[in-house]
């Protein structure tokens, strides 16, 4: 199953994406943009959501990791931005933050996945193959794997895969960023709210 993921950038100028449109062209899932740092709540979040929901798409959303507000704040802020809402793909951590020591990643990464699994068990990561690599040298063992790598051959262990960016989806304002589900283990979480 093909899918994209999204943020307050697939809509210039205020504009809607057609989720109907994306369904029709064949895209069966989004992931979107839920949160960044404590402060930053994606204002197209709830309409998305229900929206891609409504077209028969299944949902998962994000939130990005920023360095500074402490992980488990952090945490505590993306599952309150997403209360009530029921993801198919569960929540996920956009872990792509600057060069970090091996403790600091392990601190970072653990506190926000402890705090959030307590809502949303399951929580999985979004990064590159690079940072992947780091997690691991890291004592961190993520079970939930969406992997960027575009271009390249399909990454092991992922769940989902990141295979493209800036591509043209049907119904989507802007470029967006495409996705494959690798394993429909994708779906074994828990789907009601928190």
């Amino acid at each position: 199953m093909k899918g994209i993921d999204v943020s307050s950038n697939q809509h210039p100028a205020n504009q809607p994406i057609d989720w109907e449109k994306v369904a029709d062209a064949g895209w069966g899932f989004a992931i979107v943009k839920a949160t960044q740092g404590t402060s930053y709540t994606n204002p197209w979040l709830a309409r998305d959501l229900d929206d891609a929901r409504a077209a028969g798409l299944f949902v998962g959303a994000y939130h990005f990791y920023e360095t500074g507000p402490s992980p488990e704040s952090q945490a505590e802020y993306f599952v309150a931005a997403c209360m009530g809402q029921v993801l198919d793909l569960g929540a996920w951590l956009d872990w792509e933050p600057p060069a970090m020591q091996q403790w600091e990643i392990s601190s970072a990464y653990n506190g926000f996945m402890e705090t959030a699994h307590k809502a949303r068990p399951g929580c999985g990561v979004y990064c590159d193959e690079p940072w992947l690599t780091e997690l691991k040298g890291a004592m961190v063992t993520p079970s939930r794997l969406w992997v960027a790598s575009w271009g390249g051959e399909q990454p092991k262990g992922c769940l989902l895969w990141q295979d493209a960016t800036n591509q043209t989806v049907p119904g989507v304002p802007a470029e967006v960023d495409t996705d494959v589900m690798v394993n429909a283990r994708a779906f074994n979480l828990p789907s009601q709210p928190a």
